[in-house]
């Protein structure tokens, strides 16, 4: 192979690998700078095969103040901490939402 296709090509890895990492944090970002506060609505869950075994992923659907219903999605154990009729808070540089009260 020529010099000059394994340098392409090596290029390409590297401009792909740049791109997964950049839409990565910029959800995690986004998710740093949100702000809302509501009610839990509903609170489920929903388990997925994998090839590697079994993943549960969680979610709270929030309506919030302002009428607007979110789901937001949480680890298991932040998702454990509310039920439905819950008052939460969601505040720009936390990264999960928290009672009004405290965490």
């Amino acid at each position: 192979m020529p010099v000059w296709m394994f340098v392409l090509v090596a290029g390409f890895v590297v401009l792909v690998v740049l791109a997964a990492v950049a839409s990565t944090s910029g959800a995690a970002s986004r998710a740093m700078t949100e702000t809302f506060e509501g009610e839990v609505v509903r609170r489920y869950s929903k388990q997925h095969t994998l090839t590697t075994g079994m993943r549960t992923d969680y979610w709270l659907d929030v309506r919030t103040d302002d009428g607007e219903v979110l789901s937001v999605t949480l680890p298991g154990q932040v998702c454990a901490r509310y039920e439905v009729g819950d008052r939460i808070v969601k505040r720009a540089g936390e990264r999960w939402p928290s009672t009004p009260d405290g965490p």
